[in-house]
């Protein structure tokens, strides 16, 4: 692959059998080029090409493990995963099929300092980055923001409605990234990126099954033809319901069955100016059974997202680009609760509705400098009875922003990037935030790099106008109009080494948020006089119509918290067919005003991996253990019991492009603690030991 960094223009080539290929890029400036080829260690450089032939050798090293080599989600440009002033890890497409996965909540777990706990199968996946929750964690497909009503679901998009199959890898930006991504990206970024065909003709078919009635088909096709690419993923999943309390007729994780379509196309009507589409969406259907305050219900839910974008990627000149997005996500739920006995049915339905246009510019200023800029509308929109004041009506913002950065090589082994953005809100006002990093190539083995950053994350629509009244228990959520916006910084550091097959890191880390968003409870208001002193004590309009006789919760700004802590990866090849991995995340997350420990927080957490994979045997096998240590519940002090998952997977290449898996999940069958005693609880939902297996093939056209 020859990309040109200033944005745009790449091109894709294969080599002939003699190893040679050539390619005359229509622009001079700085290049990246990435040569892959399978069973070898792909190898990637920079080049400055001023439009004078340039011959390049590149050796390629046997090996059965790939890595990713390039990372776009901490720069908002294609670079090379060293250079990047930030701790980006990555999952790639290599790593996501040798586990069995479909989910990116099961492969974001096994990353240190990442928590994507979901309470059960089919039951929403929240993630958490060093300590900062979801609500400030921004969740992108390819650079644009995935819709789910998150302001009013506790801050969470749900990845477990996110699938693998239509990916080539997820990149996670660990800190604060407002400055380039806007105001949910407090606590860091998920960017999750869609595949690109690399040939004339590509298929691919995926077929599993398991434990729970899990069944799980994925369909895909795609090509190059010319100036012309294409791609489309089908995909049908589901799984049957479970309970943990023996003889409980409540269900834990409900059933559920999900239908995902993905398509992109990309045109390039001249060397100068592409355009490309893509749609992406999901229908999930759940159903389940629960006890609420007024007697057991069943509970009936549907949702569904569509996501649709249109870019133009334009050369203005041959060193300075242009990036014009617009695009358009929905958000739909309805529910349905049915009391068991009869009686009222209770229905409600939620919506969102976000719009948006990009611009981003790019200009090669020799061989040392890049500087980008951008500017981005958005408009974000929720409706919906019995969730936020309106209605149907709905509340409404929208934001202006402006960013810049600037990419420096100050010389061939020190490189400095720096940025902000100015946000203007249609409630909050105007927000600047910057960013700097540094990265420092001391040796071939040894690299350095650090980075700060400020964030600014608004209040969203949820924690503004939500009036939510549940209809199975008494209790009721009340938004807060007068709210504050979060404000944050991060600093962080790392050190690199890399030697023949060994590679280790070791990166640090401190966050630090104001004006932090939660809610708290305000008891049980039993009385018209009593919820009147509440509402004006809190200036609450009267269009929140709370209800007496419910215990109310409201969103309020608290003071100040910290989290700051460190995390070592290690990775060693020990011979071309084994590999071992680790990896260990120590947190301290607490709020400064009293010095109390921030619940729902694992202090320590680590990963271990070892691969084994015979390209001759046409075997691939791996073990993998993500260990969790005890943590609140609540600042009360309750506390959850640690634990550690253990996963195995095995796959057998049956014949050219076939190839057979089987995986087991929590292999030594890992569950609460406390379900063992007398009147069994638990605080973590998972189901236990479970298995599939599947079929998998591959078609490569040349």
């Amino acid at each position: 692959m020859v990309k040109n960094l200033a944005g745009g223009w790449s091109a894709e080539l294969r080599t002939g059998g003699e190893g040679i290929t050539a390619v005359a890029p229509p622009h001079t400036g700085s290049y990246l080029i990435l040569v892959e080829a399978d069973g070898l260690t792909p190898h990637s450089e920079r080049i400055l090409w001023t439009g004078h032939a340039l011959k390049l050798r590149i050796a390629l090293q046997l090996a059965p493990f790939a890595e990713a080599v390039t990372v776009t989600s901490a720069s908002r440009v294609e670079e090379l995963r060293l250079e990047s002033p930030v701790k980006v890890d990555v999952v790639d497409r290599n790593w996501m099929q040798a586990t069995g996965y479909e989910r990116v909540s099961d492969v974001l777990n096994e990353i240190p300092g990442v928590v994507t706990r979901s309470g059960a199968s089919g039951a929403v996946a929240s993630e958490q980055i060093r300590g900062i929750s979801a609500r400030q964690v921004a969740v992108l497909q390819d650079g644009l923001p995935i819709v789910g009503a998150r302001g009013i679901k506790r801050g969470d998009i749900n990845l477990n409605r996110q699938s693998l199959g239509r990916l080539d890898r997820v990149e996670v930006v660990k800190g604060v990234a407002s400055a380039l991504f806007g105001t949910d990206a407090l606590g860091g970024v998920i960017n999750m990126i869609t595949r690109e065909p690399q040939r004339p003709l590509e298929a691919n078919l995926n077929l599993s099954g398991g434990s729970l009635g899990m069944f799980d088909a994925r369909a895909d096709i795609g090509g190059r033809w010319k100036s012309l690419t294409a791609f489309l993923d089908l995909e049908h999943h589901r799984q049957g319901d479970y309970t943990l309390i023996p003889g409980s007729p409540f269900t834990v994780g409900p059933e559920w069955r999900r239908n995902d379509l993905f398509f992109k196309t990309r045109y390039w009507v001249s060397p100068r100016a592409a355009f490309g589409f893509s749609a992406s969406g999901y229908q999930n259907r759940e159903t389940g059974r629960s006890a609420g305050e007024t007697g057991p219900y069943r509970g009936r839910s549907q949702d569904s997202t569509q996501n649709y974008a249109l870019i133009a990627d334009l050369f203005l000149e041959t060193v300075t680009t242009l990036q014009l997005r617009a695009y358009g996500a929905r958000y739909d739920e309805s529910s349905r609760l049915e009391p068991f006995a009869g009686g009222d049915i209770s229905t409600a339905n939620l919506n969102e509705r976000y719009h948006r246009l990009d611009a981003t510019f790019a200009r090669q200023w020799g061989s040392r400098q890049l500087l980008q800029a951008g500017y981005e509308w958005v408009q974000n929109k929720y409706r919906g009875v019995n969730r936020l004041v309106g209605d149907n009506a709905g509340q409404q913002i929208t934001a202006n922003d402006v960013w810049l950065q600037d990419r420096l090589t100050w010389t061939p082994r020190i490189k400095l990037d720096f940025g902000g953005r100015l946000t203007r809100h249609s409630l909050f006002g105007t927000a600047v935030v910057p960013k700097a990093g540094l990265v420092v190539r001391l040796s071939e083995q040894w690299t350095l790099r650090g980075s700060f950053g400020r964030g600014f994350r608004a209040p969203d629509l949820g924690q503004l106008y939500f009036r939510f009244a549940n209809p199975a228990s008494f209790y009721q959520v009340i938004g807060n109009p007068n709210l504050r916006p979060e404000t944050s910084r991060t600093f962080s550091a790392g050190v690199e080494f890399r030697q023949g097959r060994f590679r280790g890191a070791v990166n640090l880390f401190r966050n630090d948020m104001n004006n932090l968003i939660d809610s708290v409870s305000l008891g049980m208001l039993r009385s018209t006089a009593q919820l009147a002193t509440v509402m004006q004590q809190y200036r609450i309009p009267a269009s929140f119509q709370p209800l007496v006789n419910r215990l109310t919760f409201l969103y309020l700004n608290f003071g100040a918290i910290y989290t700051q802590g460190f995390e070592v990866d290690v990775q060693q090849e020990l011979t071309r067919q084994l590999r071992l991995q680790g990896g260990y995340a120590w947190l301290d997350a607490r709020d400064k005003r009293t010095g109390l420990t921030l619940p729902q927080r694992h202090k320590h957490q680590g990963f271990f991996r070892t691969d084994y994979a015979s390209r001759r045997l046409g075997l691939w096998a791996n073990m993998r253990g993500t260990l969790f240590s005890d943590w609140l519940l609540a600042p009360a002090g309750t506390r959850g019991f640690g634990y550690a998952l253990w996963d195995f997977y095995l796959a057998k290449d049956l014949r050219s492009g076939i190839q057979s898996y089987f995986a087991i999940d929590n292999v030594a069958n890992s569950r609460d603690r406390k379900l063992r005693q007398t009147n069994p609880t638990f605080d973590r939902a998972d189901f236990g030991r479970t298995w599939r297996v599947g079929l998998r093939w591959r078609l490569r056209g040349e």
